[in-house]
């Protein structure tokens, strides 16, 4: 399969889910993708070493690699994935910093 074809079908598997994603590189795609999976498969957020935040405890942040992050909500018991996000981003979010 191609680069840009697999990039086309994660695109679309992410837009199906209603998870935003910024730029992030294939291989941040590949890996958030399966960490998706296992959410959906009942896996528990904290064995993908997901933790919530302690400024709101419905959201969970579970790391993809060192640079990225994907933030989930907790929606009547179920961890909905809705973001994917670096540490950058992330940090400036929910530390209040403000975007350059």
């Amino acid at each position: 399969m191609t680069c840009s074809r697999t990039r086309a079908d994660l695109a679309a598997f992410f837009e199906r889910r209603n998870i935003q994603v910024c730029k992030a590189p294939l291989h941040v795609l590949l890996k958030a993708r399966r960490l998706v999976h296992r959410l959906e498969q009942g896996t528990p957020y904290w064995q993908l070493h997901g933790k919530r935040l302690a400024s709101d405890r419905s959201v969970v942040s579970i790391p993809v690699g060192r640079d990225w992050r994907i933030l989930a909500r907790d929606i009547s018991g179920q961890i909905v994935p809705q973001e994917l996000l670096s540490h950058e981003r992330y940090n400036r979010r929910h530390l209040g910093l403000k975007y350059r």
